[in-house]
């Protein structure tokens, strides 16, 4: 029977739970963070509690525990489930709200960890690359106060998913309210073209005055991936041309390369805009390059 981590304690999933009250459920007031492990370590737990933390302030989520308490609960849930490679993923709710007689309204928030073995994308998706769906029907609001966080508020995202499984496609691009590229449902995305290596900025980014100049937007959907900043770390590192720009269709459609990234695919190709190939229909070399660059800055740090 799996173990989770609720509240301080390790228990038997079946017996975890939360109140009817609890304002993650009632209004979707709370966040998360999704990590992979491998050979029982996470890549860069500290980067997730960092943005974790960040969008809990935010949002005004209370987040009781410190990074080295939620560490320990990490390693010791990984330990008590005999995991190696899994999936985890942190979630802190706003809890209950309740009217204290002397300290007025006061906040019981909830925060969770649970792991399930890894199960990780075909290789055939990595060799092929993936199929991706433009979404038309929905726009990222930039000006929305959870624009750039990881919250509980994840149905539209997981809706235009599916419809992109039921076209055939691995993923949804989402544009934003000014019709520029912003990510993916469940993914930061990146192009290369002619050479150089593109990708549209988070909120943090844009506060860089020259950068917010140069855009014909003001505000960012985009959230800080774990995986993407590891990507620029890396490009930076081996000398590649690095533009955090804005992207519209156009240059979308003519870029050479595509990939996307999150934490648990980490590079994944894709290597067809619905009905349009994407350079020559293959992973390419960039792509191939910074895959071998994270596979490697993984093994070193775990």
């Amino acid at each position: 029977m799996a173990s989770v981590w609720l509240n301080g304690s390790l228990i038997d999933e079946p017996a975890a739970g939360v109140s009817l009250r609890d304002t993650g459920l009632l209004h979707g007031a709370g966040v998360f963070t999704t990590m992979r492990a491998g050979s029982g370590r996470v890549f860069r737990l500290g980067h997730h509690l960092a943005r974790l933390r960040a969008s809990c302030e935010a949002l005004l989520i209370p987040l009781k525990y410190t990074d080295a308490v939620l560490t320990d609960a990490v390693i010791t849930l990984l330990t008590a489930n005999h995991f190696s490679e899994a999936r985890l993923r942190i979630t802190v709710t706003r809890g209950s709200a309740m009217q204290d007689p002397l300290h007025g309204l006061r906040i019981e928030p909830n925060v969770f960890i649970t792991a399930v073995d890894l199960e990780e994308y075909p290789a055939e998706f990595y060799e092929r690359g993936l199929t991706v769906m433009l979404l038309d029907e929905q726009k990222l609001n930039p000006y929305d106060l959870q624009a750039g966080h990881k919250t509980l508020n994840y149905l539209s995202r997981l809706a235009a998913l599916r419809e992109a499984n039921r076209r055939g496609a691995g993923e949804a691009l989402w544009f934003n309210a000014h019709n520029y590229l912003e990510s993916g449902s469940i993914s930061n995305v990146f192009l290369v073209k002619d050479g150089k290596l593109l990708t549209p900025p988070t909120p943090d980014e844009l506060r860089e005055p020259a950068l917010r100049a140069a855009l014909p937007y003001s505000r960012s959907s985009v959230l800080p991936g774990i995986t993407r900043g590891a990507v620029l770390e890396l490009a930076r590192s081996a000398g590649m041309d690095v533009r955090l720009m804005a992207i519209n269709v156009t240059t979308l459609l003519e870029a050479d390369e595509v990939f996307l990234t999150n934490s648990i695919m980490r590079i994944m190709p894709a290597c067809r805009i619905e009905r349009s190939a994407v350079g020559t229909e293959k992973p390419g070399a960039v792509t191939l390059d910074l895959t071998e660059r994270l596979k490697r800055m993984v093994a070193e740090e775990t």
